[in-house]
């Protein structure tokens, strides 16, 4: 048998770590999340410079906070990983620490020792939860094997459609190769657009400007969070890293709001290109904070809409506790993944954690590429192990 280490990633090896990222594009990843797909389409030194900005540059890492392990080979190559990040969150008075996972490949040859490397990930000190925002089918089953929990309503992703002749025929080749099916879908789709360009003339209440004060963004957050929820603590530092210039998922513009009676609040967008071929130009809404006993996110959402019409195939919403996007619009689309992609688990000893009031968004998972690869199937079932994992 080939002879195979299991090390720590520090950061000189964070060369290697792209470097066997990047082979993975010549794997079959057509299931994988388009986020993942995404990753896939890039180069070593991008994707490096990703790990650089979330491993090293993260506000919240500290000199001896894991950032990982992985499995090398005899000669050194990297044929195993699992990256971890902390995030840092507030749950009514408290300040909580999790441990974020994610980036779980194990190739063909060293995938026995995959459920070697999730052990150590989850017996990391120092943090009163763990937990991944992007499995799939094969991580989804590893968390639920090892006690973890699904986000409740994490599986749903809203979509607005924009443009349908752009839309329509995304979701019909998703389904059928045909080129008369795509042709129709296209045809039908230029026809429905100007129902929902009147949608996008609506106007709001609300008066909008860019900003780019970190402290005053942070203030809000803290002024209008809902304590009962454990929520991304968005402090100056973490939002500067976040969404500042520095950020590699830039551009991303954030904006703030006020209302005729003097209520503030402030939402974040990005951009990405979603769809098999990347030929749908989706915006993101990254994050949203506002006064929710004053204002309800109807009032918000004319606004983004109207920002975003002329640029946007399509806009997608992650899930948020306490808020349903469909009473926003008729047009919105919910669109429910098998399995859940976010799944928690407490350390032993550590009080249960609400799960159904975790709201991590797009704030506490920037990077969307955190997956596993490796089969569920060859993770150990017995309760030792399991019991090993959270000791």
């Amino acid at each position: 048998m080939e002879h195979f280490e299991i090390h720590p990633v520090l950061s000189s090896a964070l060369p290697d770590v792209a470097s066997f990222l990047s082979r993975w594009r010549d794997n079959e990843n057509e299931n994988e999340s388009s986020s993942a797909q995404q990753l896939f389409r890039e180069d070593p030194l991008s994707i490096e410079r990703r790990l650089r900005w979330l491993l090293l540059d993260n506000p919240v890492v500290t000199d001896d906070a894991p950032r990982g392990y992985c499995i090398r080979d005899h000669s050194g190559i990297v044929r195993g990983l699992t990256l971890s990040f902390p995030a840092a969150f507030l749950a009514s008075d408290q300040r909580l620490l999790g441990l974020c996972s994610g980036s779980f490949f194990v190739e063909p040859q060293a995938r026995t020792l995959g459920y070697y490397l999730f052990r150590k990930y989850l017996s990391s000190p120092g943090y009163s939860f763990f937990f991944a925002t992007t499995c799939n089918a094969n991580s989804g089953a590893l968390w639920r094997k090892v006690g973890g929990c699904a986000v409740p309503n994490s599986e749903t992703e809203h979509i607005l459609p924009l443009r349908l002749d752009v839309m329509l025929p995304a979701l019909v080749n998703v389904r059928t190769s045909s080129v008369v099916a795509s042709a129709v879908a296209r045809i039908f789709g230029r026809c429905a657009n100007p129902v929902l360009q009147i949608l996008a003339r609506q106007s709001s209440e609300l008066t909008i400007e860019p900003s780019r004060d970190w402290q005053k963004l942070s203030e809000l957050f803290h002024r209008h969070r809902v304590a009962d929820w454990i929520t991304s603590d968005r402090s100056p530092e973490f939002l500067e890293w976040r969404y500042g210039h520095a950020s590699p998922h830039r551009p991303c513009d954030i904006y703030l709001f006020r209302d005729k009676r003097g209520n503030e609040g402030w939402f974040a967008l990005g951009n990405m290109l979603r769809g098999r071929q990347g030929q749908i130009r989706g915006t993101v809404l990254l994050d949203a904070v506002w006064p929710r006993e004053k204002m309800s996110f109807r009032d918000i959402f004319p606004e983004i809409l109207r920002l975003v019409a002329g640029t946007a195939d399509a806009i997608f919403f992650r899930p948020r506790p306490g808020l349903d996007y469909c009473e926003c619009s008729r047009w919105i689309i919910p669109r429910r993944s098998d399995p859940p992609p976010a799944f928690v688990i407490t350390r032993r000893g550590n009080p249960p954690l609400a799960v159904a009031s975790l709201d991590y968004g797009d704030c506490a998972m920037p990077y969307g590429t955190w997956m596993a690869h490796c089969p569920a199937r060859e993770v150990s079932q017995s309760k030792a192990h399991e019991a090993a994992l959270t000791d």
